[in-house]
């Protein structure tokens, strides 16, 4: 069985509308017979990273919240739906604080093989900025991405039953268990990956005694 994680960074929650798309998203691969899980991240207790690099070291964050709790549902999982609203052309606050703890998953792009889309709305303009930040985040992690639905909403209050965007986000779900169960590959994507990780190489080659933890990781990859 297929897993689905959704992330929601909106903190309007049962108001939120990219809480409601995220939910649509995940009721489309649950009712194809995925697995799902929901994060409501501004309900949840995520501290801002503090910069300590032990992480690196250690292999974990010392700090003891939610953060974890997120990071191990979408290592259990095949694929995840990541959205915000747009405050000042860029996600939430609450999300970006995770996404800031994200050191060593992008190190050692633990998200590899695993596939992402993205949701983003906005009351007017930044949508498609926002969107393509978390499309970046999503494949800095070493995820793939698969797709996203944007979209600047001008009437205020929660999408009504009939709203074309729920149609979006079930093509969305679509896409994403397409690309779980035909394991796709996006060339593009890849190739930037393999890039990335030559620089991962030579940066924890570099500083092997102040991340150990990483550089024991890469040995065992075979990736060093």
């Amino acid at each position: 069985m297929l897993k689905i994680i959704g992330l929601n960074g909106s903190p309007r929650g049962s108001q939120s509308r990219t809480r409601q798309l995220i939910e649509q998203v995940l009721n489309y691969t649950r009712s194809n017979g995925a697995e799902t899980e929901f994060y409501d991240i501004a309900k949840l207790d995520v501290k801002p990273c503090i910069a300590c690099d032990r992480c690196h070291k250690i292999g974990s964050c010392f700090q003891k919240d939610d953060y974890q709790r997120i990071i191990d549902g979408i290592l259990s999982a095949d694929g995840i739906v990541i959205g915000s609203p747009v405050y000042n052309y860029q996600v939430t606050a609450q999300l970006k604080t995770w996404l800031d703890r994200l050191g060593m998953i992008i190190h050692c792009q633990m998200f590899s093989g695993k596939y992402g889309v993205v949701v983003t709305t906005s009351g007017g303009a930044g949508e498609t900025e926002t969107a393509d930040y978390l499309d970046f985040a999503v494949r800095r992690t070493g995820a793939q991405c698969v797709g996203r639905l944007v979209s600047g909403i001008e009437n205020d209050g929660l999408l009504e039953k009939g709203s074309p965007l729920f149609d979006e986000a079930n093509k969305l779900g679509r896409q994403l268990m397409d690309a779980i169960k035909e394991k796709k590959v996006f060339p593009r994507q890849i190739e930037e990956q393999e890039q990335l990780k030559g620089f991962f190489a030579y940066m924890i080659g570099q500083r092997k005694e102040k991340w150990e933890w990483e550089y024991n990781y890469w040995q065992q990859k075979g990736w060093l």
